[in-house]
């Protein structure tokens, strides 16, 4: 008797919400910031579409930290515009920019946080954080020093034939850090216990076997 009381519970629980939107919707109401309920389709593809795009800033930060330049040109349409820093021109063309800076690095290290995404249709416009470390040769030779950057990213994008890249980016930089002198140089870090770069890294061998599971 108590199983069926909770489950009879759950169910009603899980009923509520698309009672309300049923509820909204044929009275023209609203849901949440001013949009219209939807049906439960349009609602998953938003969810969905939301999940595709963090996923894309995710990786985008993957491609600095690995310099994956194949990863970093693919997560922009052939068209898309960027502006970022003293750069402002095609995204391809800052790919190119940022891929030599990151490739000559020893180490990097790229965290996204704070994404906000908002959907209509084929559309989006997203927001996140970032935060990075960039470790490098000292120009005058004698080491290597840390440095430290936090902005954030601003995305206009599209979705065609069923995937998502950006159209338009747009990166402040809020933050940047004094150089660090570093007490020991990359090539002391204990070897194999610590990230590389792509191919080497251990994400695309153990990726690759995954997927050939």
């Amino acid at each position: 008797m108590e199983e069926s009381n909770r489950r009879g519970t759950l169910a009603a629980l899980l009923a509520v919400p698309f009672g309300l939107a049923a509820s909204q919707a044929s009275a023209g109401g609203v849901q949440g910031r001013g949009r219209p309920a939807g049906s439960v389709a349009d609602r998953l593809d938003v969810i969905e579409s939301k999940q595709a795009i963090t996923e894309l800033l995710y990786a985008y930060a993957r491609a600095n930290d690995r310099a994956d330049k194949a990863l970093l040109r693919s997560l922009f349409w052939p068209e898309s515009t960027h502006k970022h820093g003293k750069f402002e021109g095609k995204s391809s063309d800052f790919a190119a920019f940022a891929f030599k800076i990151i490739s000559g690095l020893k180490y990097a290290c790229h965290h996204i946080s704070n994404v906000s995404v908002e959907v209509r249709g084929n559309r989006a416009f997203s927001e996140c954080y970032y935060f990075a470390q960039h470790r490098r040769q000292r120009k005058d030779g004698t080491g290597e020093e840390d440095v430290f950057f936090q902005g954030r990213y601003l995305d206009d994008l599209e979705r065609r034939n069923g995937e998502w890249k950006i159209i338009r980016r747009r990166g402040l930089s809020d933050y940047t850090s004094p150089a660090f002198p570093s007490e020991t140089t990359y090539a002391q870090w204990p070897a194999g216990q610590h990230s590389e770069k792509y191919p080497s890294d251990d994400y695309y061998k153990m990726r690759q076997q995954f997927l050939g599971s």
